[in-house]
C-alpha cells in the first residue's frame, strides 16, 4: 500500500489528518463514496498511519481491464448484494479492520444531499449491532476531481497535483437496536468528517 501513496503523490497532494483510531484488531471503516480513487486515498492514508484495511468493492469491478488487478492488489474484497455483511464479519473475525462505502456505488456530485453525500444502505448498521465491534468514521474530498465519475483513468499532472482531504472520527461501538438507527449515527459521523475534510480542502481547517 506504501507503493500506491507514492504513486498516487504523482497525481496529488494528500492531507489526511490523524487516523480515527491507534487500537488494533477488527474496526468497521464506513466512507463516503465519491470516485475509484478513494480506494487509493484509503491505501494511502492507512499506509502512512501504518494500519492494516480491507476494503469492500462491488464484484463486478474486477472483471474491468486494469482496475481489477488494482483491486486485487490493493487485497481489496470483491461483494455482491447481502454477501457483502457476511464476507465482512468473516474478515473481521479474523481480527482485519474493514473498510465499507455505504453508498455502494460512486455517487456523482448532482445526487449528493445537503450533506454532499449520496444516500446510504443499512448493512454497516446491522454489521455494527451483529458484531458489537467499534465503528470509526471517514470523509473524504477532491477525489471525485482526481478520477471523474465515467472516466477511464484519473488525471495524472504533476505540474497541478490535486488536493486530496480526509477526515476521520471514532464512533466506537454503536448503541442501536435496529440497523436503520445504528446506520443513521453513522452516517451523521460520515457527513461530519465530510464537511471537516470539505473545509480543509478549501484551507478553512
Amino acid at each position: 500500500m506504501r507503493q500506491v501513496g507514492r504513486v498516487l503523490r504523482l497525481a496529488a497532494r494528500l492531507d489526511v489528518g490523524p487516523p480515527a483510531t491507534t487500537q488494533s484488531g477488527p474496526v468497521i471503516h464506513a466512507a463516503n463514496h465519491r470516485s475509484f480513487a478513494d480506494l487509493l486515498f484509503a491505501a494511502a492514508a492507512f499506509a502512512q498511519w501504518g494500519q492494516p484495511i480491507r476494503c469492500l468493492v462491488a464484484a463486478d469491478y474486477f472483471a474491468r481491464p486494469g482496475l481489477g488487478r488494482l483491486l486485487r492488489d490493493l487485497r481489496c474484497i470483491p461483494v455482491e448484494g447481502m454477501s457483502a455483511i457476511d464476507l465482512a464479519k468473516e474478515v473481521l473475525a479474523e481480527g482485519t479492520p474493514v473498510a465499507i462505502m455505504p453508498e455502494g456505488r460512486l455517487v456523482p456530485p448532482d445526487e449528493w444531499d445537503e450533506g454532499r453525500v449520496g444516500r446510504p444502505h443499512p448493512g454497516v448498521g446491522r454489521l455494527a449491532i451483529d458484531t458489537g465491534l467499534p465503528v470509526a468514521v471517514a470523509g473524504a474530498a477532491g477525489t471525485e476531481d482526481l478520477w471523474p465519475r465515467g472516466r477511464g483513468r484519473p488525471y495524472v499532472r504533476p505540474w497541478k497535483r490535486r488536493l486530496l482531504t480526509m477526515r476521520t472520527g471514532f464512533l466506537g461501538p454503536v448503541d442501536a437496536e435496529h440497523s436503520r438507527d445504528a446506520m443513521a449515527a453513522i452516517w451523521d459521523g460520515v457527513k461530519a468528517c465530510v464537511a471537516e475534510a470539505e473545509a480543509a480542502r478549501r484551507g478553512e481547517g
